[in-house]
């Protein structure tokens, strides 16, 4: 073996990473194919313990032009028999298909997948990613421009990878001679224009998928049950890797999938049953040489398998040549895509849902609506997937109701494991990942679970049955699922729960809408990740409501409900592929139908546009004009900035930016209507809308009517009032009790003792008397999403809490106290929003959050603190104790609630000491301590954790200066005591798990959670141990992510032990979705050293300790600039991965080699998939920079000796062989060196070459030694000649067939790129080398055809490079007019080295003869015609320019440099110049001329 080291260019200035691909830029979209799929039937087997599908595909398709010959298909990660491919034609006879003339044909396969590996001899390393990606370049792309889906079946389609090529006239076909009769299609009408159909058969076989398939239970250690699944994804790519297709989401047919599969699932484990066993032990497999043992109990092993399958169960048999395994199949009821099929295999239990959920009432009024709902699950889940599920069938009665019938025939929910996702929408199914059951007694996950499943159904309306045109248009698909999901939890949870959890989002919204692509845009980089799809669920259900708000108020009441409802049973009635299409204007065009309402203008801000307004409101009322002077000023141009980067956000800015990912632009002003509601003196709410609109400025003012005139009556005079009346308060006083009906709880003197509350003071009490309104709400109806700065009085954000009964508007009030000024009132009011059960549960959540900003005001230290603790005591507690009364979570809110305070006592701190107070830690561990859950119907598994984790923050400080880590290593006992108390109960609850087993061991995951903090936080020393013994296989998966993520945040990443382990595992693990996991979280460990958390600060000197206390050190311009650069990593993503690969060189460059080999092996792993390898990829160019070298491994070739000994016995022949590898080549190799300069003309005066001619003469230039008689020439076409005049020819020596006609450039090239030189470009003619530097080889035997030697190229130097010597010369062969040569043939007696003589082959010229000084470097040689004789003055022959009409060939020159002797300065003599006699008298007539290097005299 030899390796050849390529070095490569220059590392670029920018990051490599962040530089968008050239070759993905420059690559074109494939085409539109002219052949669209009408049916696809499949037949699959599935093998388990071989992890392998075996299979045929049969594909019906149309071909749209009859000049079509290749079909070209997607396959990926599957070997394809393309030498038992068939085809046939399909035509149609009284309706049916009838297919004729089946024959096989010649296809070609090139996996896509194979670009994701490379040979072995290229010795690629983890620093050449840029070379890995650019390999596999090819499988990342996606297209630019998509296809609409609308008219596929006349336009036609777009496979993605197109690596299946297959001929559609089979292999004998262009053997045999055919009649081809054309006939007209000018006046047919379109029925009587049928295009062509064929029918393909595929034989496939699928081993060890990548993508695509998951197999469950098969590998050793994995004693789950074993089961396997289709996988699927956004981007087209991974439905072609579980069989051969169209991989295009436009590309919709008929389908027919026929699987045969075990029976049992003894069978597919192969484990025979015990009555069934003879000989050795059954229950041992080999998989991948490894020794597994299924302790498969009796009734498992009888189990019967079964398939989820998209569509409608058609069929199922038993194999007829096998009774071990039966055969399913299912049709779908309508055209689909390929990326919406999917199936499941596995011995899964079913449950009718719909039968046990749905009511007899219910049942009767669908009648034939009525949707079958059926769930299928692994052994011993059907009780947690009954609880999980319940809402499903509830759902589909209500998307029924509203909207219209159910598309397909039914739908079914199939639980499995390791999925990524937690649920995959398919057609009339959904995967859903067994991480969302839960069993009865779980109450925390129920709503965020219920509304993921029921979104599942959702997409079978929109998204599955109606699916978009083109990528950009899937935000309508996702916006009105969520939409309908919303509107279906808004029925089970509440009013309060939709508006506010829609508040949430839309205040979430306004902070992650920065920068960021619109939602149009976003459609195609959905493949980048999960992050793109999330930002989309997030933005898309906030535009569809607030659009829902606007459409309500400008059609009366019906808003969007009823528009979709009229959409989707519009398309039930057609069912045409056109009607269900979504696209984004058509739907703004049925909106505006439905609704009678422009709506451009809001298309066009929150649809094509990015960002969300920011409103500042100020009001002031004008007594003179009676009037609210309302100024609106929209200021997201200026406060909307773009947010610090994350660590965990690392990976997707680093993917948005090489995929040029584009934000959107902000928009400069929003416009619509705007509804203010004023709350005026007497309590009366008086609405106004408002209209913001295009030609206004960023800054509107409105004048808004008062209508009151009389005075505001207080709230306290009123409360007053109340109490005074009691219980004998008449109807009329109830009215008034219901207006101030929030909030008025401990009001009695000892209550506001007791809880240190205080009321208003005196002088703002008058000063809310002098205003004219109580408070002022902006956007009442909640019709945008906005961030909105009010400049009210805090007295009126009291009011708006106390007295607004929307939820909406008390989360604003809410918001303002949260963020407000620390003062004992707000803290009373907030305490008495968290004791009145009133409230929404999420008001209360919010009041206790607050609660921790007001135990630092100033001279009421703790106050917060008092009240959070006073209120859980009350709530929660014995009376007068802090010990916790026994569970009882069957209020769910108050559940809520009580989880929330003891997190806010968590996060109290003290000012001074940034600590949080010993008591707060002690009323945490006590609640641990003291926990009681013995009569409770529910489990408290969640609300350990969240108490370990509240008291694993309890411990964490808040600020850590230099000063406060000299007190830290003061020893105090009671803090130490209680820490170690602390530390003990989390061990306590790690250890009560192990026994337990609480739900999806939410106890570990805390506990390992709290340890990690208090490590990170230098609480407790770093112990990775801790951590490491969850690492192991056989761990749940949940387990093992989170010890990873600890280790890799608390800075062990780039331990190379660690590292190495952490690659290992994320290529070697079983699970996708733990693998997807741990990449996440290499990205954000890798993030956490380019931000320099664990950077290694270098101290300055010491302080000497002589000086006195007040000295002020300054800080010096090294650290200033050091502060400049760490905070320029959170801002700048350039600067962060600049900062990542210094901190590899300098800190980790020691142990670079380690990581370099671990990364190596993970990407050379032939198991991971696309995505995975692509951030993979993404993680190498973080870490290495570009390799500057690149070390080819080849093969030597291999020889043999032959040797005979020196004693040979009588009767044999002994030789002996040995083998050897050649190093060095048969022939020397010359290199091609550089082409130098042009260089300064030569100081020889020479003369100056004749003009440049035509295309149609030729040149050849000799550099031989030898005399020239023996100069070699190319034997031209055979042609009359005249006999009177002798031929003049030389001999030439034998040419090798493959190096005849062989065009030669330039002698350091090679030959391929001399005949590319020679065939259409023009080199510069450079100056005549040295003869003395040209290098020599052996001229090959003269054959009797004299066939020229091989040429060798003439190097590119200048005359003054070498010693030039006289007595050489350069042999000219020129074929000319006469007329041109004529003058110096009258001249010269004799040809020398200067002179030109005409031949009498020249072709006619066109255009006016080119000067003779002009240069010529390309002329190709012609016909042989009279040779001119030798003693004679040479003349031009009569007729030579006009015997030759035809063009002549390409210019070509060749230049020879095999001679042995260098030819005389003389012209040749008639002996030598000649022929023999035995010469052909076809051969070329060829005139020497000889240029000498003196100037000759002029003429």
């Amino acid at each position: 073996m030899t390796t050849l080291a390529m070095p490569q260019e220059a590392a670029p200035v920018n990051h490599s990473l962040l530089d968008i691909d050239d070759e993905a830029a420059s690559t074109e979209d494939g085409s539109v194919l002219e052949f669209f799929i009408i049916k696809q039937e499949v037949n699959l087997e599935v093998n388990f313990r071989d992890k392998r599908i075996d299979g045929t595909t049969d594909i019906f398709l149309v071909v749209f032009n009859d000049k079509i010959e290749d079909i070209v298909l997607d396959a990926a990660d599957c070997e394809i028999d393309t030498e038992n491919i068939f085809i046939a034609d399909v035509k149609e006879s009284n309706g049916d298909l009838v297919e004729s003339h089946r024959r096989r044909t010649t296809a070609t396969y090139n996996d896509p997948y194979a670009k994701l590996t490379h040979p072995k001899s290229w010795s690629l390393r983890a620093d050449h990613h840029d070379i890995r990606r650019k390999r596999a370049q090819s499988i990342f792309r996606s297209r630019k421009n998509d296809v609409p889906a609308e008219n596929r079946e006349f336009e036609g389609c777009t496979p993605v990878y197109r690596s299946l090529k297959v001929n559609l006239r089979g292999k004998a076909e262009p053997d045999r001679p055919r009649l081809i009769i054309r006939k007209s299609m000018i006046g047919l009408d379109a029925n009587e224009r049928s295009n062509k159909q064929y029918r393909i058969t595929i034989p496939f076989t699928h081993t060890n998928p990548r993508d695509g398939i998951q197999f469950v239970g098969v590998d050793p250690l994995d004693n789950r049950f074993t089961h396997m699944y289709t996988r699927s994804s956004i981007h087209p790519g991974t439905a072609s890797c579980i069989f051969p297709c169209i991989d295009d989401h436009g590309s919709r047919c008929d389908w027919r999938i026929s699987i045969k599969y075990p029976r049992t699932l003894g069978d597919a484990l192969q484990q025979a049953l015990a009555t069934q066993q003879n000989g050795s032990n059954p229950d041992k497999m080999q998989i991948d040489g490894q020794e597994r043992i299924h302790n498969l109990a009796e009734e498992d092993k009888l189990r019967e398998m079964s398939v989820v399958c998209s569509g409608f169960l058609m069929e199922e048999t038993v194999d007829p040549d096998d009774d071990h395994k039966k055969i399913m199949t299912f049709e779908p009821e309508k055209k689909v895509s390929v990326q919406k099929l999917g199936f499941a295999v596995g011995p899964f239990e079913h449950i009718d849902l719909s039968s046990e959920f749905r009511t007899e009432e219910d049942e009767v009024k669908l009648g034939m609506n009525a949707l079958k709902v059926h769930a299928y699950c692994l052994p011993h889940r059907a009780d947690w997937v009954r609880n999980t599920a319940a809402a499903i069938t509830m759902a589909a009665d209500f998307f029924t109701f509203t909207f219209a019938r159910y598309p397909f025939g039914n739908f079914k929910l199939c639980f499995l494991d390791d999925m990524i996702q937690d649920t995959v929408a398919l057609y009339s199914m959904a995967f859903v990942s067994n991480r969302l059951l839960f069993p009865d007694d779980i109450i925390e996950t129920e709503i965020d679970v219920t509304r993921k499943m029921v979104q599942t159904l959702a997409y079978q309306w929109i998204g599955i049955n109606m699916i978009p045109n083109t990528r950009n248009d899937l935000w309508l698909i996702v916006g009105i699922a969520h939409f309908m999901t919303d509107l279906f939890m808004k029925k089970i949870c509440g009013n309060n729960e939709y508006r506010f959890r829609m508040k949430t989002l839309s205040d979430k919204l306004v902070q992650m809408d920065v920068e960021r692509p619109c939602l149009y845009d976003l459609g195609p980089y959905l493949h980048l990740g999960e992050f793109e799809m999330d930002f989309m669920t997030l933005k898309a259900p906030v535009v569809f409501f607030i659009l829902d708000k606007r459409l309500i108020k400008a059609s009366g009441g019906h808003g969007l409900t009823r528009i979709l409802s009229k959409l989707l049973t519009k398309v039930q009635i057609e069912s045409s592929d056109r009607a269900t299409i979504l696209e984004t204007e058509k739907f703004r065009t049925t909106c505006e139908k439905g609704a009678k309402y422009r709506l451009e203008s809001f298309w066009s801000q929150w649809v094509y546009g990015s960002g969300c307004p920011r409103f500042d409101v100020k009001a002031k009322f004008n007594k003179k004009r009676l009037c609210v002077e309302l100024t609106l000023n929209q200021i997201q141009f200026q406060t909307a900035k773009k947010p610090p980067l994350d660590k965990n956000d690392f990976l997707r800015v680093v993917k948005e930016r090489r995929s040029g990912v584009k934000p959107g632009e902000v928009q400069p002003l929003f416009t619509g209507p705007m509804t203010v509601r004023i709350h005026e003196a007497d309590g009366t709410p008086y609405e106004h809308i408002l209209e913001i609109r295009e030609d206004a400025t960023r800054s509107t003012k409105f004048e808004i009517p008062y209508n009151t005139k009389y005075k505001r009556l207080k709230r306290t005079r009123r409360m007053k009032e109340k109490q005074n009346v009691g219980a004998s308060m008449d109807a009329e006083n109830m009215d008034d009790a219901l207006l101030y009906c929030l909030g008025d709880v401990l009001q009695t003197p000892d209550e506001q003792a007791q809880w240190e509350l205080i009321d208003w003071d005196p002088e703002t009490e008058r000063k809310m008397d002098q205003e004219s309104y109580e408070w002022i709400r902006v956007d009442a109806d909640f019709e945008w999403s906005c961030d909105m700065k009010r400049t009210l009085e805090p007295y009126m954000y009291v009011s708006q809490l106390q007295q607004d009964r929307d939820v909406v508007a008390q989360q604003d009030a809410m918001l303002y106290l949260t963020h407000g000024p620390l003062h004992p009132i707000a803290s009373g009011f907030l305490t008495r929003t968290l004791v009145d059960r009133r409230y929404f549960h999420g008001i209360r959540t919010m009041a206790a959050e607050a609660l921790p900003r007001q135990a630092n005001i100033k001279d009421l230290s703790m106050l917060g603190l008092r009240q959070l603790m006073k209120a859980f005591s009350e709530m929660f507690c014995h009376k007068g104790t802090n010990q916790p009364k026994p569970n009882d979570f069957s209020d769910k809110k108050q559940y809520n609630v009580q989880c929330a305070i003891i997190k806010a006592i968590a996060q109290v701190r003290d000012a001074h000491t940034y600590k949080c107070p010993l008591e707060a830690r002690q009323f945490i561990l006590d609640q641990l301590l003291f926990n009681n859950n013995e009569d409770n119907p529910y489990s408290d598994h969640f609300y350990i954790a969240t108490l370990v984790e509240a008291l694993a923050t309890s411990l964490i400080p808040s600020k850590q200066d230099d000063w406060f880590a000299m007190q830290n290593k003061i020893p105090n006992e009671d803090e130490k005591q209680f820490l170690e108390r602390a530390i003990e109960q989390i061990e306590r609850v790690l250890r009560r798990d192990e026994w337990t087993h609480s739900y999806q061991n939410v106890w570990t995951i805390a506990g390992l959670s709290a340890k990690q903090r208090l490590m990170k936080a230098e609480v407790i020393p770093k112990k990775y141990i801790d951590f490491g013994q969850y690492l192991l296989d056989g761990t749940r998966d949940l387990i093992r992510i989170k010890a990873f993520e600890a280790l890799i945040d608390l800075g062990a990443m780039l331990d190379p032990t660690v590292f190495s382990f952490l690659t290992y595992s994320l290529i070697t693990d079983r699970s996708p979705y733990v693998r997807n996991k741990l990449i996440e979280a290499a990205a954000s460990g890798l993030a956490a050293i380019a931000f320099g958390e664990h950077t290694k600060v270098v101290k300055n000197d010491p302080r000497p300790e002589d000086e006195g206390d007040l000295l002020l050190v300054q800080d010096s311009a090294q650290e200033i600039e050091a502060r400049k650069e760490m905070f320029a990593r959170k801002e700048n993503l350039d600067a962060a991965l600049k900062a990542l690969r210094r901190e590899m060189d300098e800190t980790y460059g020691g142990d670079e080699r380690h990581y370099s080999i671990a990364m190596r092996k993970a990407l050379d792993h032939p198991s991971l998939g696309r995505g995975e390898m692509e951030s993979m990829l993404d993680l190498a160019a973080m870490m290495f920079e570009e390799a500057g070298d690149w070390v080819i491994t080849l093969p030597l070739p291999k020889a043999w000796k032959v040797e005979r000994p020196v004693q040979q016995l009588s009767n044999r022949l002994i030789m002996k062989f040995k083998a050897h590898y050649r190093t060095t080549p048969r022939e020397p190799i010359v290199q091609a060196p550089p082409p130098p300069p042009p260089a300064p003309p030569a100081p020889i005066v020479e003369q100056k070459r004749p003009a440049p001619l035509q295309k149609t003469s030729s040149i050849k230039i000799n550099t031989h030694k030898t005399a020239s008689a023996q100069r070699p020439t190319v034997p031209p076409p055979q042609r009359p000649c005249n006999s009177a005049s002798p031929v003049v020819q030389s001999p030439k020596p034998t040419l090798p067939k493959q190096e005849r006609d062989t065009i030669v450039a330039s002698p350091g090239l090679s030959r391929q790129a001399s005949t590319t030189s020679s065939s259409g470009s023009k080199p510069s003619w450079p100056p005549e080398p040295s003869s003395a530097s040209s290098s020599k080889r052996p001229r090959p035997e003269k054959d009797e055809q004299h066939t020229p030697a091989p040429k060798r190229p003439k190097v590119d130097k200048p005359f003054d490079s070498g010693i030039l010597k006289k007595k050489k010369s350069k042999i000219i062969t020129l074929r000319v007019a006469p007329n041109r040569l004529a003058p110096l043939l009258r001249k010269e007696k004799k040809p020398n080295g200067n002179g030109r003589v005409s031949l009498p082959s020249g072709a006619p010229r066109d255009g006016p003869a080119p000067p003779l000084n002009s240069r010529s470097d390309s002329i190709t040689a012609k016909p042989a015609r009279k040779p001119l004789p030798g003693d004679v003055a040479r003349r031009p022959l009569p007729g030579g320019p006009a015997s030759s009409p035809h063009p002549a060939p390409e210019r070509k020159a060749s230049l020879n440099t095999h001679s042995n002797s260098t030819p005389k300065p003389k012209s040749a003599s008639p002996a030598t110049s000649t022929p023999p006699p035995a010469a052909a008298p076809t051969q070329r007539p060829k005139i020497k001329l000889i240029r000498k290097p003196q100037q000759p005299s002029a003429p």
